[in-house]
């Protein structure tokens, strides 16, 4: 009897930190789930004991591989680890989500022999010293890294133009081996419960629900968010926001001191991880985002795809905007009078219709299927053509 070949699997690692609770590994457990299991083996790097994502890895038969951080000094135990990694699993296509990190990584995916080496730019700026002007020694370090990226990759990928020009420069964003890729979330659990009633806590007690979701940091910006609602409080509206993240850093605790400052424990509520954002956003009224920079927000886009109005910073690209009106974009200076305003007018805008936004979610390709299948093709036709 003839035996049938068997396909062989195209073999993907997925190097970005930590693979904990984030918008960049929340998009790459949808490149996960999303896969066809029969032709891609995608496995992760992660430097934390127990990431969030690594039992649903390991339940879709992905690898949560552990290795050592840099710890901010440690890089050639961080690259030892990796070659490691990746020599022993013989990986057709590594893929990285580290920003100027990514150097150091695409150098060793080439000494390990991968052919193919993709990087994938997130943000549009360097978060390290916000605000600040950059310490020479980080200057001269993102160069370097800036060089060893553009002379090691094959493949340069992006959330968005502005991530894209950052990270690469011009002249890479125009060639054959640049792919603008928009993030893109799971928009069935918003679509197919579009405009539901939903019942519990947070509902029927007489406040106006906003919801911000995103790690405590100075990037997110959630100090400025105490000031939003210190000023809602003054105008004696009943409207709170409802803060959803990662609890336990020194950042989350600066906020909890502003919170109790200005008397704010019911106009502020710091609710943790969640895994019911869809359910919060059907709770809520409206979505705020007065982050410092973004790359390509998912939270937006899943704020978008829940149908609600969204106040956000001007401090990223606008090709996340479904151009359905329901975003306001506010100056990167504008103070928290400016923003409560902008709030007040959110909460009384009603919804769009379901069907506005399933379109502007499949034309503009922010569905997470759309997204898997793209890097997929991309993987693909890597292998196919082969490197240099």
């Amino acid at each position: 009897m003839e035996r049938k070949n068997k396909v062989k699997k195209i073999k993907v690692l997925q190097i970005a930190g930590r693979m904990d609770v984030g918008g960049i590994e929340n998009q790459l457990m949808h490149l996960l789930r999303n896969a066809d299991r029969n032709k891609f083996q995608i496995d992760y790097t992660t430097t934390d004991e127990h990431p969030f994502y690594e039992d649903e890895m390991v339940s879709l038969g992905s690898r949560c591989i552990h290795i050592p951080s840099t710890g901010g000094r440690h890089f050639l135990r961080y690259c030892r680890a990796i070659y490691r990694v990746m020599k022993e699993g013989r990986y057709d296509v590594v893929h990285s989500h580290e920003l100027f990190h990514s150097g150091m990584v695409l150098l060793t995916a080439r000494l390990a022999g991968v052919k193919h080496r993709f990087v994938h730019a997130h943000n549009w700026c360097d978060g390290k010293n916000l605000g600040e002007k950059t310490p020479f020694k980080r200057r001269l370090y993102n160069r370097v890294m800036r060089f060893l990226i553009r002379h090691n990759a094959t493949d340069f990928v992006a959330c968005s133009s502005l991530a894209g020009e950052f990270l690469y420069g011009k002249k890479i964003t125009g060639g054959d081996s640049y792919h603008l890729v928009y993030n893109s979330v799971d928009t069935s659990k918003f679509l197919d419960r579009y405009g539901r009633t939903e019942t519990g806590e947070f509902v029927g007690d007489g406040w106006v629900n906003l919801i911000q979701v995103g790690r405590f940091t100075v990037v997110k910006n959630q100090l400025f968010t105490a000031q939003i609602a210190a000023e809602l409080k003054r105008r004696g509206r009943q409207i709170r926001v409802l803060c959803a993240g990662n609890e336990g850093n020194d950042y989350e605790r600066k906020v909890r001191s502003a919170i109790e400052e200005n008397g704010l424990e019911s106009h502020m509520l710091l609710i943790g991880v969640r895994k019911d954002i869809d359910a919060l956003m059907r709770k809520s009224s409206a979505f705020l985002l007065p982050s410092k920079y973004e790359g390509m927000p998912l939270v937006l886009i899943e704020a978008q795809a829940a149908g609600l109005p969204c106040v956000v910073s001007d401090t990223f690209s606008r090709e996340v905007d479904f151009g359905i009106g329901t975003i306001t974009w506010l100056p990167e200076d504008a103070d928290a009078v400016q923003w409560a305003d902008a709030i007040e007018r959110a909460v009384a805008q009603p919804k769009p219709d379901k069907q506005t936004v399933v379109d502007a979610v499949m034309q503009n390709g922010f569905d997470s299927r759309l997204f898997s299948k793209k890097l997929c093709e991309l993987y693909e036709r890597s292998v196919a053509h082969g490197a240099d």
